[in-house]
């Protein structure tokens, strides 16, 4: 029970908000002078051209692997050498009914929810950085962290290096939808709950130039 509860905070802030049209992506093709599948498989074929079944099966997964460690960058990140703290108040609207392992339903539909007010204490601190940066890995080893537990959340670079240099298990912000709901604008950054106080604590930390 507590540990669903504890997902909630994270749950809360990175649920979506709302729903919008993406427009139209990339190249239009106009079917009467191009066969987009016909050209897909004939760049696929000049690619993989002369290659074996097993070749090219290593060559996939080599692709998934080296996509699953250094996933896209998160966009819109800046670093900067000032230093700003702010609160954050992850309240937020239920839009389903919301039950426990037993089923007995906690939090009903339409309902304002902090989930402050469910476990009053988020025994973490997240921290977000950018693992290309010498800089952000050097701050990161001299962070000494008051809660039980922390959490590394890269926003670029690389997750198995990353883990290396900094000898922890590494989290990666797919498509930044944590430094999104947080507001982050600038890295490094560390989320931790403000004390006594049933709000976030966001710090984004100055560095120096490279």
């Amino acid at each position: 029970m507590k540990k669903m509860m504890t997902g909630m905070l994270l749950l809360a802030i990175a649920l979506p908000g709302s729903a919008a049209s993406l427009g139209t992506w990339g190249d239009t093709w106009d079917i009467r002078e191009h066969d987009l599948i016909a050209v897909m498989k004939n760049n696929l074929q000049q690619h993989f051209a002369g290659q074996s079944p097993q070749a090219l099966q290593q060559e996939m997964q080599k692709q998934a692997e080296a996509g699953a460690m250094r996933p896209p960058p998160v966009e819109g990140l800046i670093t900067s050498q000032d230093t700003h703290t702010r609160l954050f108040d992850p309240t937020f609207t239920v839009t389903r009914d919301i039950a426990d392992d037993k089923g007995a339903v906690f939090a009903r539909k339409g309902q304002q929810v902090n989930p402050f007010d469910i476990i009053p204490v988020f025994n973490e601190t997240l921290y977000f950085i950018d693992g290309d940066d010498e800089r952000q890995l050097a701050w990161m080893k001299a962070q000494q962290t008051a809660t039980a537990i922390r959490k590394i959340i890269l926003v670029n670079g690389n997750v198995r290096d990353s883990a290396v240099a900094l000898g922890e298990q590494m989290f990666f912000d797919q498509t930044g939808t944590l430094t999104r709901k947080f507001g982050i604008r600038q890295v490094p950054a560390r989320v931790m709950q403000a004390p006594g106080q049933k709000l976030f604590s966001i710090t984004e930390y100055g560095l120096p130039d490279r």
